[in-house]
């Protein structure tokens, strides 16, 4: 892997056979994706409610080549509405695995609620992309036909080491009294200032924010095992402080979350 860590989010669960389907990036083209994945939408207004994953995605709207963007990381759940019927084809990157194509660093961009990706990637590799997307008859051979496309110019990208060896100790420390101190940083090689504008810079928030969704995506995985009872001991400091911040990133809290299909038909005014 591109950082040496064990880190998979997942987003949450979609009602309805064969709505939503993904797929684990093979290697070697995992070291950069992590996975690739597809929503197809049913005739009617929906809503789609996606939460933190300290993730870049790059989104293609299979039916109109100019409806294809890049998600930068955020902090708080976002509902995107969908008109159906449409699908959608994703190509989630691992933590800085979005570096191997954009050369523009996150923190120029990712404030924004969304980029299109020929304003970031080269317009030629967008056009390619699609063009074998569309070929492709199936969901696996679209996944075949874009590792193709995509090991074909992807690029081992520079990481600073200080920045990789931060980003393995949130992996390993999830706990809510993380010590981003000027002590504990210097086994970073680095000030709690200079994490600070590595993190800006390169995954697009503050270090704590960060370290905040890797904690919520480890426990929000736990959620979905066969005994989810008490996955939060080990990382908050009492149960409601867990579920206020469950709340705080996902919009809901853990049980309602799990209960619900994150592709929904809102409900009716009045």
């Amino acid at each position: 892997m591109l950082l040496d860590i064990d880190y998979n989010p997942i987003q949450g669960e979609v009602a309805g056979a064969g709505l939503y389907e993904t797929f684990p990036a093979p290697p070697p083209l995992n070291r950069w994706v992590q996975s690739f994945w597809q929503l197809d939408v049913p005739h009617g207004q929906f809503l789609y409610h996606s939460v933190p994953d300290n993730c870049v995605d790059w989104i293609i709207n299979l039916r109109n080549f100019n409806d294809n963007f890049l998600i930068p990381p955020f902090l708080s759940s976002n509902l995107f509405q969908l008109n159906g019927p449409v699908s959608f084809y994703g190509i989630r990157f691992r933590v800085l695995g979005h570096k191997g194509l954009i050369h523009t660093p996150l923190g120029e961009w990712g404030a924004l609620d969304s980029v299109l990706a020929v304003d970031l990637l080269p317009a030629d590799l967008v056009y390619h992309v699609f063009e074998s997307m569309e070929k492709a008859r199936s969901f696996s051979e679209r996944c075949t036909a874009i590792t193709a496309v995509l090991l074909a110019r992807i690029k081992l990208p520079d990481v600073d080491p200080r920045l990789a060896r931060y980003i393995r100790y949130c992996c390993k420390n999830l706990g809510t009294n993380l010590d981003l101190s000027d002590r504990q940083c210097v086994e970073f090689g680095v000030s709690s200032r200079q994490l600070r504008r590595l993190a800006k810079e390169h995954l697009g928030m503050m270090p704590k924010d960060f370290a905040r969704v890797c904690r919520f995506q480890h426990v929000l995985k736990a959620l979905y095992t066969p005994q989810p009872h008490n996955a939060w001991l080990e990382h908050y400091y009492d149960q409601p402080h867990f579920i206020r911040e469950f709340k705080r990133l996902s919009g809901l809290t853990p049980s309602q979350f799990v209960k619900m299909s994150v592709l929904y038909n809102p409900k009716p005014e009045g």
